[in-house]
Order: C-alpha cells, then sequence, then structure tokens
C-alpha cells in the first residue's frame, strides 16, 4: 500500500521546515571576542578595539545629549546599556535573519549594529537605536510611532563633532537625510499630498489613513523626522516647549492639539518647513 501525501500535508511539512530552518537560525548563538566598557555602556564586540572604543565614545556622547535634552526628565542611568557589535554587515545579517533590511536594530536589553569601514560615519544608525533604548530603559517614554521615530532620527541625523553630538545640526550623510532631495516638491502642500508625495499630518501622528509603510517607508521616516525637528527648531524654537509636554502626553493626536495647535493650521507650517529643507537649506 503506497502512503500518498495530500497537498495539505506538503504545505505543513514545508511550513514545519521553515519554522525549524528560522528556529535554529535565529538561536544560534553568537559569541563576543571583545567587551569594553565605559562609565555607562558595556560593549561586547567582534570589531577591533579601536572600532569597539569608537562606538562607545560616540554612545556616551549620545547619551550626555540626550541627558542635556531631557534635563527635566529624572533619567534611570542606575545600570549601564549594552550594545552589541558586529565586525562586518555578513555577520550581522547572519546572527539576526530577521532584522531584514536594518543596519541596526534595539531589542531589550541590547542594541545590535554592525561596523562598516565603507562608511564615512559608521554608527549614526546606532545613535538611533542606542536613542529608541534610553527612550525606553533610561526614561520610560510612552510614545506614538511618530514621535518615538522621530525623536531617535532627531538624534540619529544630529553631527558628531570632536566628540560631542550637537543635536539639531543637521549632518547631510545621515539616514533619512540623504532622501530629502528626491521628494521633489513642489512648494504647494495640496499638491504634494494629491501627489503622494506628503502624507497628511494627521495621517502621521494618528498612525491611520496613510499609504501602506512597506512601500513608503522612506517617506515614513523624513515625516517623522522633519516634524520633530520642526516642533524643537521650527519658528525659532517656537514650540520646544510645547514639544516636552506633548512627549510627556506621549504623542498622540489630543496631546498634539493641546499642546502645539490644530492639526490643518500645524500642516502647513510644517510643510513649509520641510521644503525648505528639502531645497537643501538644512
Amino acid at each position: 500500500m503506497k502512503f500518498k501525501l495530500t497537498r495539505k500535508d506538503i504545505r505543513l511539512l514545508v511550513l514545519l521546515a521553515i519554522a525549524l530552518a528560522i528556529f535554529g537560525y535565529v538561536k544560534r548563538p553568537w559569541f563576543h571576542t571583545l567587551k569594553l566598557e565605559s562609565d555607562r555602556y558595556i560593549c561586547y564586540s567582534t570589531a577591533t578595539e579601536g572600532q569597539t572604543r569608537q562606538i562607545l565614545d560616540i554612545a556616551d556622547a549620545l547619551l550626555e545629549s540626550y541627558s542635556l535634552f531631557f534635563h527635566e526628565k529624572d533619567l534611570d542611568v542606575s545600570e549601564k546599556f549594552k550594545l552589541r557589535l558586529y565586525k562586518d554587515r555578513d555577520e550581522f545579517k547572519s546572527y539576526n535573519m530577521l532584522s531584514g533590511w536594518a543596519e541596526a536594530f534595539y531589542r531589550k536589553p541590547y542594541c545590535h549594529q554592525y561596523y562598516s569601514e565603507k562608511e564615512d560615519n559608521p554608527y549614526h544608525w546606532m545613535i538611533h537605536e542606542a536613542t529608541h533604548q534610553l527612550n525606553s530603559e533610561a526614561a520610560g517614554f510612552k510614545l506614538e510611532k511618530w514621535l518615538e521615530e522621530g525623536i531617535a532620527t532627531y538624534f540619529g541625523t544630529s553631527a558628531y563633532r570632536e566628540g560631542q553630538l550637537i543635536t539639531g545640526q543637521i549632518d547631510a550623510d545621515t539616514y533619512p537625510i540623504w532622501w530629502l532631495k528626491s521628494m521633489s516638491l513642489s512648494g504647494g502642500i495640496d499638491k504634494d499630498i494629491a501627489a503622494g508625495k506628503i502624507i497628511p499630518l494627521k495621517a502621521i501622528i494618528t498612525n491611520e489613513g496613510g499609504p501602506d509603510i512597506d512601500e513608503s517607508f522612506n517617506l515614513y521616516y523624513i515625516h517623522w523626522w522633519s516634524l520633530t525637528h520642526f516642533l524643537i527648531h521650527g519658528n525659532d524654537g517656537q514650540y520646544r516647549i510645547a514639544f516636552y509636554k506633548l512627549v510627556a502626553g506621549g504623542g498622540t493626536l489630543e496631546a498634539f492639539e493641546k499642546h502645539i495647535g490644530p492639526v490643518e493650521s500645524m500642516q502647513v507650517e510644517w510643510y513649509r518647513y520641510l521644503y525648505e529643507k528639502s531645497e537643501n537649506r538644512l
């Protein structure tokens, strides 16, 4: 008597094989070859000692800038924050298959990133993810997606000079800044919304009603970054004090309209700010 697999049986076996492969792949242990510490960070690394020390120095600079920026917030820095630094992209991907396109990611309690000697600043994605780490572990923020990512991109796009992270000073060689020029904005917000170049501000804040994020990934990041940067620096810092209240309120639509203003009018101001930035007037 021959045993014949049905299509359903075959499909289940294939799914089981994929699941087992993923489980085995993800669970494959990673061993660091170097462990270095600073006052506030521990870095487990397979990169060189010099590269690892550089990443630690920049992480310390981030924490200093973050602490100054949120100076009224009681930050929990009682324990050292943890980093994992991979020697290159291949190693990073081989041990973190589910990282997808990402160059770095934060999964408590570690920030994961690789070192790239090909980059002029092989650290800006680490700053972004380490900001997520500080939002979670140090500040304990509970933020809407746009504001969580906005704060991370705000620090991640800031210039690092002579051992200091200069918050708000835009480094053009960072993500998503290098996508700004490609937006080709017209200067008219209604026209650009109709063309799909601009997502309505309400959709950004509520994370509802906008385009599919998988198809407009870079566009969302530009919006999150620009809105945050505008609220901190736009109109000579007009909304900066209100921005801190917005953060305390979690970045909801209700908190936005309470502390910043009506979405419809703020959309016009923010768009004008983004348009100027996209025209290389950083």
